[in-house]
């Protein structure tokens, strides 16, 4: 049955003075008419390019789409038409999956826009790195830059070039680095070195605007521990040699302008923590005494255990050559200030492990010297109350097994505390009462 339809005689432009027209078209049936059907023209001045037609049973609905294609090309003009066939087929492609995870066309480009195409370009990741290298160089000619510290981020950040090398730096993600750290294979330290070097390009690329976040702000606090922990065999306390410590306190006492003999001595042979020293005053520490000992009082422990720590014979010796016996022990409480005076000491010494790069590290491990004394003092003596007592451990026998006790001999624990000044030391200061 062919069917054929005519123009009838209703025809009205809508919206006014939009130049679309609705025209009434009577569809026929072998020359009778059996319903009608309305027409949107949609004129060229619009579309930009050809008259484009829509046909709908009702008239409301014809309406209705006329309206809100004059509203779309008022605000958008002829792009409205301008969509290719690709793209329309994209379209429909995207708009099932946008519905069913309740999104929007116009959510997902706002979102993927700026990480797409940065408000500050395309770069390379060769060529950041290339252009912060040239930077640390020019700071270092003009000295504001050590010669270590740019050699360090010069070797790394090139390795990191090297793997990356042309990849656009807006396309590098988090997993990429989580992976690329991995593939070096070093220990958990060395990872953190290599994590802090990509950290500072990203925070440079985020600044220069190539990246809208940094991908590293969303490694996990597993991810960390993962990368940057050492394990639970390696987690056994770190603690100095015997001859290492021999050279830690005979280097205090040769750079004694450093003020650092106090410290090394009380924590290597009297156990105290760091902020527990910080806190001292010469009047705590009680040398004339049949027992030497010092008081670590409340103002001192803080929240921790107020207790007399036994000062040993050779501690004793160690403090005599102090050149101050009055006033706090650390002359300034802030840590920077004591790190950079042990700094410059373990580089007198020569203490340190070399890095892949070949650079010396002086890194100071947390109470260090606190966890060599606990080890020495349990393996000379054999009493872990006794040693329990000295820390001042809340968590008592368990604390000190499970955080502070490596493995040491009886004959280590003997040489530790034997490590006393050579005979040719005069006495700087002779304490009283």
């Amino acid at each position: 049955m062919n069917a054929e339809a005519k123009s009838g005689s209703k025809k009205l432009e809508h919206p006014k003075g939009s130049g679309i027209l609705i025209r009434e078209i009577i569809n026929y049936n072998n020359g009778i008419a059996y319903s009608s059907s309305y027409r949107v023209t949609i004129p060229t001045k619009l579309t930009g390019k050809r008259r484009y037609f829509r046909q709908f049973k009702d008239l409301t609905k014809a309406k209705r789409w006329a309206g809100d294609v004059n509203e779309a090309t008022r605000k958008q003009g002829a792009e409205f038409f301008k969509a290719t066939d690709d793209e329309r087929r994209q379209f429909v492609e995207v708009i099932p999956e946008l519905r069913k995870n309740g999104l929007t066309l116009r959510e997902v480009v706002d979102y993927a826009l700026p990480r797409l195409r940065p408000d500050g370009g395309d770069k390379t990741v060769s060529d950041l790195i290339g252009e912060m290298i040239e930077s640390k160089k020019t700071r270092l000619e003009r000295g504001q830059l050590r010669a270590r510290s740019e050699r360090d981020f010069r070797n790394r950040a090139n390795k990191f070039a090297e793997f990356f090398g042309d990849g656009l730096v807006r396309d590098i993600t988090k997993d990429d680095i989580k992976a690329w750290i991995e593939s070096l294979e070093l220990s958990p330290r060395s990872n953190k070195n290599y994590k802090d070097v990509v950290s500072e390009i990203m925070k440079h690329a985020f600044q220069s605007r190539l990246i809208l976040e940094n991908p590293l702000d969303y490694l996990t606090d597993i991810e960390r521990k993962e990368l940057f922990s050492e394990s639970d065999r390696s987690k056994q306390p770190a603690v100095l040699s015997v001859e290492d410590s021999r050279r830690l306190i005979q280097g205090a006492y040769e750079r004694i302008e450093l003020e650092l003999l106090p410290v090394i001595t009380l924590g290597l042979f009297c156990g105290l923590r760091t902020n527990e020293i910080q806190r001292l005053d010469w009047k705590d520490i009680h040398l004339d005494s049949s027992r030497p000992f010092i008081s670590i009082d409340a103002d001192v422990a803080k929240k921790r255990s107020i207790r007399n720590v036994d000062i040993s014979p050779n501690a004793v010796e160690w403090l005599s050559l102090c050149q101050k016996q009055s006033g706090e022990v650390i002359p300034n409480p802030y840590m920077a200030y004591l790190y950079r005076r042990l700094h410059k000491l373990l580089k007198h010494i020569g203490m340190g492990e070399k890095d892949e790069t070949g650079a010396i590290q002086t890194s100071w491990g947390n109470n260090l010297m606190r966890h060599s004394f606990a080890t020495y003092h349990y393996a000379l003596h054999g009493d872990a109350t006794e040693t329990t007592r000295q820390l001042g451990h809340d968590g008592g026998l368990q604390m000190l097994f499970k955080h502070y006790r490596a493995l040491a001999t009886k004959k280590d624990g003997e040489r530790y505390f034997a490590i006393k000044p050579a005979a040719s030391a005069a006495k700087v200061v002779e304490f009283t009462g």
